[in-house]
């Protein structure tokens, strides 16, 4: 009996350790396992967020619509926050009216602080993008909708035409002309075959930059430099000097 007994107790206690051990290492990969689940259920939740706003770097161009707080380290008093105005243009107390869309903060803080010399003693001036603007492009012409239309991530001529109602039949689709404007707030105008791309379903290569300006006109335009400075002059004055540039298709 006892050397019967003896076995069986041996078998129940190798159970046992097996058992025990089968345990630890379950609790041990489920541990592992929920480690490793919780950074990619983290990673998924985040990549459902909506993107942040886009931040003003260091070469952030100021644009219309934008919010600058223009501060003054030693005359706190002449610290000012202002819109950028729909003329490019913003009016401090210390300088007056100042045309900065296109310009980088520092360029503008180095412009104050020439211009409210005159009046301040050795300012020294800090400029601070509080708030952006909305980005826009224009759409004008044989469109449905001739206006603006909010400018997207790697936003397509023809994605911005659509928006603004598509081309009307009487669009010359193969002389549509994209206007872009430079720092100097001067345009260059290109013209774009907008006709391969609805024809034929040509890939678009160009992307939309902020205050650009589509034309789709009626008939081909001969003279660009005519169409830059009558059209984007007329129509839209709100934008800052308009001016003729060159040709990038050289058609």
């Amino acid at each position: 009996m006892g050397f019967e007994m003896q076995p069986k107790m041996t078998r129940h206690r190798g159970s046992a350790v097996v058992s025990a051990a089968g345990i630890a290492l379950a609790a041990v990969v489920a541990l592992a396992g929920c480690g490793h689940r919780s950074p990619a259920s983290t990673a998924a939740v985040a990549a459902l967020q909506p993107p942040g706003p886009p931040e003003p770097g260091p070469a952030y161009r100021i644009q219309l619509g934008d919010e600058l707080h223009v501060r003054f380290l030693y005359q706190p008093d002449m610290s000012e926050v202002v819109p950028v105005r729909p003329d490019g243009r913003i009016t401090l107390a210390s300088t007056g009216e100042l045309t900065v869309v296109g310009m980088m903060p520092t360029e503008l803080e180095r412009l104050v602080i020439e211009r409210s010399s005159t009046r301040l003693r050795n300012p020294e001036v800090t400029v601070i993008v509080t708030k952006m603007g909305e980005q826009r492009v224009y759409v004008g012409g044989e469109v449905g909708r001739p206006g603006y239309v909010t400018l997207r991530p790697d936003m397509t001529p023809l994605q911005a035409v659509l928006q603004s109602g598509g081309f009307k039949e009487t669009a010359k689709l193969e002389s549509v002309l994209l206007m872009t404007p430079g720092v100097d707030g001067h345009f260059q105008a290109a013209r774009v075959d907008m006709k391969q791309v609805v024809d034929a379903g040509v890939p678009e290569r160009v992307r939309l930059h902020p205050n650009d300006v589509i034309f789709v006109p009626t008939t081909w335009i001969a003279d660009m430099n005519i169409v830059v400075d009558q059209y984007v002059r007329g129509l839209i004055p709100s934008l800052p000097r308009v001016g003729a540039g060159y040709s990038l298709s050289g058609q």
